[in-house]
């Protein structure tokens, strides 16, 4: 158990930190320099691999728990019920919480991360062009920036609520 809350906890304070950082200041940040801030995104998410790193963060917060959920199920012999419902607002508080990183890291993994990927690939590929870029690239970095920023914040929120039900989850 200690392994596995170690994981969940680093991981997830990792995972929380990392995620609030691009969401909250360096993709509005980025948004508002424009085209200079390509060659920081370049590094940050090809050299870096930042997303692929928030994404291992998020994968080992959210297995370790599942993991401790189960034991904790297996101490109230494999019964749902009497975990969830009959243990004080501890287990379903643990298990919202569970639910809840459950999904954000869906909405990590397959909208945010892929979609930083492929901003930066697409930035990559107007810069490399000379001249204006063609108006259909300009019309998609625009569509990936506004989903990034409306799956992003959908992230944060989710992440936000997991964290205050399994921080309070003693006290329900």
């Amino acid at each position: 158990m200690i392994v596995l809350r170690f994981f969940h906890i680093v991981g997830g304070a990792l995972w929380v930190g990392s995620a609030f950082l691009f969401v909250a200041v360096i993709g509005p940040s980025a948004a508002e320099v424009g085209p200079s801030a390509g060659p920081l995104l370049q590094v940050a998410v090809k050299k870096r691999k930042v997303a692929t790193l928030i994404t291992v963060f998020a994968t080992s917060t959210v297995i370790a728990g599942w993991l401790m959920w189960l034991k904790n199920l297996k101490d109230y012999d494999w019964k749902v019920s009497d975990w969830v419902f009959h243990s004080n607002g501890f287990g379903l508080a643990i298990t919202i919480g569970a639910i809840l990183a459950t999904i954000a890291w869906y909405e990590g993994y397959f909208h945010v991360a892929r979609g930083v990927e492929e901003l930066v690939d697409l930035g990559a590929e107007m810069a490399a062009v000379d001249g204006p870029p063609p108006p259909e690239k300009l019309g998609r970095m625009q569509a990936i920036q506004e989903s990034l920023k409306k799956h992003g914040q959908v992230d944060i929120v989710l992440l936000l609520l997991t964290v205050s039900f399994m921080a309070t989850a003693q006290y329900w």
